[in-house]
């Protein structure tokens, strides 16, 4: 589930829709959760679907470490990728803004630890712009992005938290936030194998996309 305080728009015919944040969503600010209304299927139940559904989901679902595919029901799987995102996880199941969010701007998150199938064209005009994004860019950025969180967490207590009513876990969350438990590593995303080479825009986490081994 997506922040109330969002909106989507229509971007370009590259991108598609984003989302977009109506009012100000200050750093720390926990922006997405997975939610009890979200969609979880496991890869044999996505390849069980009508062949109607399988290309929405391999579009707008992403896959998490386990190889589960994870449909958000509102428009919170309209989140777009950039090299610089406003949002990074904490934990498989938390986006948090890692710093503030002016209204009017484009929320995003981070694609590369997300198991994409193969390569995407990346979009986001970022001066950190890496060009293309990779479901394996997790294995060399996981440090980088770790750290973010751990200077953006001590935040959290200080700043309104509407979303954690809809955790599937809130209380994980403030052990992480109060260091009583030690946040997971974004390396831990990582559901194994390696991402094909292929440009796979259209179908960012087809079935069967990725080669065994590679971790």
């Amino acid at each position: 589930m997506i922040h109330p305080d969002t909106e989507l728009r229509f971007i370009s015919p590259e991108v598609g829709h984003g989302v977009f944040a109506t009012k100000l969503i200050p750093r720390g600010t926990v922006v997405w959760v997975l939610c009890k209304l979200d969609k979880v299927m496991t890869a044999a139940e996505v390849e069980a679907l009508p062949p109607a559904y399988q290309p929405i989901v391999e579009r707008f679902a992403y896959v998490d470490n386990a190889g589960e595919y994870v449909l958000c029901w509102d428009h919170g799987r309209n989140m777009n990728h950039s090299c610089d995102p406003t949002t990074l996880g904490v934990g498989p199941d938390i986006e948090m803004a890692v710093r503030d969010i002016l209204p009017g701007e484009e929320i995003t998150c981070e694609y590369g630890g997300l198991n994409l199938t193969g390569r995407l064209k990346c979009y986001c005009g970022s001066p950190k712009c890496r060009g293309t994004i990779s479901g394996d860019d997790v294995l060399q950025l996981w440090q980088t992005w770790d750290q973010r969180v751990a200077d953006t967490i001590q935040h959290a207590p200080q700043v309104a938290q509407p979303m954690l009513g809809f955790a599937r876990n809130a209380q994980q969350f403030w052990a992480w936030v109060h260091g009583t438990d030690k946040a997971p590593s974004h390396r831990e995303y990582h559901a194994g194998g390696t991402s094909i080479a292929d440009d796979v825009s259209n179908r960012p986490w087809a079935l069967r996309g990725r080669i065994a081994g590679g971790k």
